[in-house]
């Protein structure tokens, strides 16, 4: 189960403990603290994902519930290679797996997931994919990385509870990275900082 934060104000930032600054998980809900830490790096902290089995289910994810969910959003987070320490890893891509499932609970409509389709190299790297709701009330956003090995039938990994669900793909913000057309060591961690979702 994801940790929950149910939202009233009508603006800001959503997720708590988004940039790892306490220096641990707080805010955060992880499958298996094995193969997830927070590590000092460059005068603040990340979190470091190791690769794991395809088949082990294993995610970071937080979950707000917003009482009111329409408006224009933004999400995003920084990313890179990375060793057990936060340390860049050079020479290596890695393509990550970050999700956004918009749970119904308003009974409105449908469910949607968002995927968020990034890669990390070993110099941080920016990725900002905006969105809107609208028509809508009593939602969940649930966000979460994944850094599972490739799957034999090369299937994307997605979070329990969304099956049935609409699949989005955003565009970055930003230029798409050439990278994502390099090879995929999925033998490499990566590191994430300053993760957010922000309601404008």
């Amino acid at each position: 189960m994801e940790a929950v934060m149910t939202e009233k104000q009508t603006s800001g930032e959503l997720l708590v403990n988004g940039d790892f600054a306490t220096g641990d998980f707080t805010g955060w809900s992880l499958w298996d603290g094995v193969y997830m830490s927070v590590v000092p790096n460059e005068g603040g902290h990340v979190a470091v994902l190791k690769p794991v089995p395809y088949n082990i289910g294993q995610w970071l994810g937080q979950l707000v519930v917003r009482d009111r969910s329409d408006g224009d959003y933004a999400v995003g987070f920084w990313l890179r290679t990375s060793d057990a320490y936060g340390n860049p890893v050079p020479g290596v891509t890695r393509k990550v797996t970050s999700v956004m499932s918009i749970h119904p609970y308003d009974d409105l409509g449908i469910g949607y997931t968002f995927h968020f389709p990034s890669v990390a190299t070993s110099s941080w790297r920016k990725y900002t994919w905006k969105f809107s709701v609208k028509g809508r009330l009593n939602q969940g956003f649930s966000f979460s990385f994944l850094n599972e090995r490739k799957r034999p039938d090369g299937s994307l990994a997605l979070p329990e509870g969304t099956q049935g669900y609409e699949m989005v793909m955003v565009p970055n913000e930003g230029q798409e990275p050439e990278t994502l057309n390099e090879p995929d060591d999925d033998n490499c961690s990566v590191a994430i900082r300053n993760a957010t979702i922000f309601k404008a």
